[in-house]
Order: C-alpha cells, then structure tokens, then sequence
C-alpha cells in the first residue's frame, strides 16, 4: 500500500469540522487504515465523504481543485481540515491524480492548453478534452494519467457516466491496480462498490465502519427499486 493510513495531527479547531462525525471519531483514533488497494467511501449527502477525500489529497501535495501531484509551492492547501489530517506513505509518490466531479471541466480546459497537450504521454496530442463529452473526458484522463505505481483519488467519479460507463470504468481501476495503483473513491454508485476486494467504508453518525457489499445504502436501496420500480416510484409519490 503507498498510502497506509491517515489520522489527525491534533484536534481542528473549526466547529464545523468537529460536528462531523468522521472527523470527531478521528480526535480519538491512532489512525485509519487502509486495507486495500481499492477502498470506497460511501455514505450520505453532507456526511464529510468530500471534505475526507479534498483534504488526504491536499496532504498527498495534490491542488485543492484536482489533478496531477502539484508543485508544493504552488498547492492550494484552502482546506481547514487538512491542516490537522496526515498520511502514512510508504514510499515518495511520484504518480497520482485527484480528481473532482466539481471541477473536472475546469481541469480540461487547462489540460487543453498547447502546451498541456505537447506534454502527454499517451493520450493523442490532438484530441482537445474540453470538446469531449463527460464521460469521453474522464477516460481520456484516464488514459493520460492513471498509469502504474501512483494513487488515484477520485470524488464521485460515476458522475456523468452511463451504467456501461461505470462497469467499464471498474476494468480501467482494475487493470491500474494491477500495475500497483491504489485508489481512494468517494461514490454513491452501487456498481463501483462491486470492485472485488473493495474495502467499504461507511462514513455514518458513528463515524467510520467497514460494511460488506449488501449492506451499502446504495445496493439495498438500487437493489429494491428494481426488483418492484412501481410500487417503489408509488411509495415514493404518495408515501
């Protein structure tokens, strides 16, 4: 594993971060670990999946808006809770991308740049990313970045893709993993909790917990709506 754990270097001083769940029961944990090559954070809307993801990756020198590791000097580390979160690296990461559903059209914008595309390594120079669709992009990026030894932290990267899109997106985690990458998701897609061996972690009121595959929100609830869609949409509307 490049990236071992993570844990707090004192305690934040920002209220708001102490009244998420995940962050207070990190005050009194020695440190997080991860298992698994693949690990998947899941949880509700507001529990604190992005605020955890935005601040191991500004620890790992990544830019608070995505993207490969950064220049330290030109990082911008605006995250309260980064300023107290700390990783365990076993080795110096030379690899790596952060990327973020928020701002994933920005990045290609300035990956589009000539300069930018004289640079790639194996994604066609000619292609211009911002003329592509989400999805075409986030394979794109793929492609260009998530090679070999490096860790990859991706926030809600099924945003923008099909079903077939996600399930082809496993492959491409898959074959990276492989060739010793390690990634940190946050996703609410019941498809990408199916990578084998992913270790899945609740962010919840009691703050983390490793649950199995068919325990997921995402799962049980996906699993409902099609085993009876009407009666589910009918609960839905009318209760």
């Amino acid at each position: 594993m490049l990236v071992e754990n993570f844990y707090l270097d004192g305690t934040p001083t920002e209220e708001f971060l102490l009244d998420l769940p995940c962050v207070s029961y990190l005050v009194d944990l020695p440190h997080f670990a991860l298992r698994q090559p693949v690990t998947c954070f899941v949880g509700d809307n507001g529990i604190g999946k992005s605020t955890l993801l935005e601040a191991i990756a500004l620890n790992l020198e990544f830019d608070a808006r995505g993207g490969r590791i950064a220049d330290p000097a030109r990082v911008n580390r605006d995250s309260p809770l980064a300023r107290n979160l700390r990783c365990t690296v076993k080795e110096n990461l030379q690899r790596g991308y952060f990327l973020r559903a928020e701002t994933h059209s920005e990045l290609l914008e300035a990956g589009s740049t000539e300069e930018e595309r004289g640079g790639r390594s194996r994604l066609d120079p000619n292609i211009d990313l911002h003329s592509r669709s989400h999805g075409e992009s986030l394979f794109d990026v793929i492609e260009e970045h998530v090679s070999g030894t490096g860790i990859y932290i991706f926030d809600e990267p099924e945003a923008g893709l099909s079903v077939v899109r996600q399930m082809a997106l496993i492959a491409e985690i898959y074959q990276a993993v492989e060739r010793g990458g390690q990634f940190i998701i946050a996703t609410h897609s019941p498809i990408l909790l199916g990578y084998p061996g992913a270790d899945i972690v609740e962010l919840n009121s009691l703050g983390f917990e490793r649950i199995d595959f068919d325990s997921a929100e995402a799962v049980a609830a996906t699993r409902e709506f099609l085993e009876d869609p009407c009666g589910s949409v009918d609960y839905i509307l009318h209760g």
